[in-house]
């Protein structure tokens, strides 16, 4: 299928995985089935091998270009899963300083009291963190929550000149709009429920790459209880048809949103969105979003703003801590991802509570605009 174009490829990836020759895949919703002999391997849901759970992957792999893909039961899931197969205590790992606050409490607090030491430190500084005991280096395509893309031809060259396991969290990006394998990068990541998913109503996750690399993941899949249940992987398929289409809406609502508030100074003081004047990357970002940079954007509000009272003065922005759906959301991320952060660590990395995180829907966008600037007119 690889000559074929990326929305056919949406439509009719996987389907060769289908049990009958129904235009949707049956949801198989026995947790096993009869072997084919004794000596067969065993369908089971707990292992990923029903034909649900092949035609998804075999459709996440299409998307992002790899051998194989893995899906799990939440993106922290297949963290968990890349982790624990593939560092040992007392291996070290380099971490893109602004990530995800739960990437940043699962190295820390989880895999911390194991052994397995991590550096949070810009990309860019990584040559003064690394170790003689650095195995890995973990990044975001684009980073979560100030939204800026990321230079993934730096990371992955970085990977290779120290021989380093290179893992991209690519969720706010999607296949759709950056695919790291094609890169270099040599696992990728994502939390399904997210703008894979699309409807705010699965939570699942899933890991791709090359087969050498699934080939070590999957026995510790089968046993760690990372699978997604067979009916989330038919409502996961659902959102993935229309991928394309909706990153497409959501680039041109994200891009619209961000320049407005962008040319408001007294409304917002910074503005976090793909490139140049809206965000803090350069041109070197260009070749890994060629069709643009999805709905997510992060505003710091003014000064005369009270956020506080703007997030519950919007009416038709939603706050809650999740993305990627087909409404417009926004969080502050200084209680919500990152509200386990010290004081100073929150002042480090300026997660103060005039920055949001909006997740720019599919609704109509000069709505969406006119909603936020009143809201912050009424919270000065």
């Amino acid at each position: 299928m690889s000559k074929q174009g990326h929305l056919t490829q949406l439509q009719h990836a996987g389907k060769e995985h289908r049990v009958g020759s129904g235009l949707v895949s049956a949801t198989e919703i026995s947790v096993t089935f009869e072997s084919a002999s004794p000596t067969a391997r065993p369908i089971y849901s707990r292992l990923g091998n029903t034909s649900n759970h092949k035609e998804l992957e075999s459709v996440l792999a299409t998307l992002h270009k790899a051998d194989e893909a893995i899906a799990t039961g939440s993106g922290m899931g297949a963290f968990n899963l890349i982790l624990m197969t593939l560092l040992k205590p007392g291996d070290h790992v380099l971490v893109q300083d602004t990530c995800y606050g739960g990437t940043y409490n699962l190295l820390t607090k989880v895999f911390g009291p194991w052994g397995i030491t991590a550096s949070f430190i810009p990309m860019v500084n990584w040559n003064q963190a690394i170790q003689t005991n650095t195995r890995m280096l973990i990044f975001e395509s684009i980073s979560n929550p100030f939204c800026v893309p990321q230079d993934i031809g730096f990371a992955v060259d970085f990977a290779k000149k120290h021989n380093l396991l290179s893992v991209c969290d690519n969720t706010f990006a999607s296949p759709s709009l950056c695919q790291p394998l094609l890169h270099g990068v040599d696992i990728v990541l994502e939390s399904a429920t997210k703008y894979l998913n699309g409807h705010s109503d699965v939570i699942a996750g899933m890991v791709a790459g090359r087969k050498s690399i699934l080939d070590l993941l999957r026995p510790p899949h089968a046993y760690l209880g990372t699978f997604l249940p067979t009916y989330q992987c038919t409502q996961l398929l659902r959102g993935l048809r229309t991928l394309d289409l909706r990153m497409e809406a959501h680039s041109k609502s994200g891009t619209l949103f961000a320049r407005a508030l962008g040319q408001e100074p007294d409304v917002a003081a910074e503005v976090n969105y793909g490139r140049g004047m809206l965000g803090h990357s350069s041109e070197a970002v260009l070749p890994y979003f060629p069709r643009g940079f999805g709905g997510m954007v992060s505003v710091r509000f003014a000064a005369k703003v009270d956020v506080k009272k703007l997030m519950g003065n919007m009416s038709l922005v939603t706050n809650v801590p999740s993305l990627g759906g087909t409404e417009t959301t926004a969080t502050m991320p200084a209680y919500s991802t990152n509200w386990f952060m010290t004081d100073a660590e929150k002042i480090k990395y300026k997660i103060d509570d005039q920055l949001v995180r909006f997740s720019v829907g599919l609704e109509n966008t000069a709505d969406i605009i006119a909603d936020v600037l009143a809201a912050a007119k009424k919270s000065t």
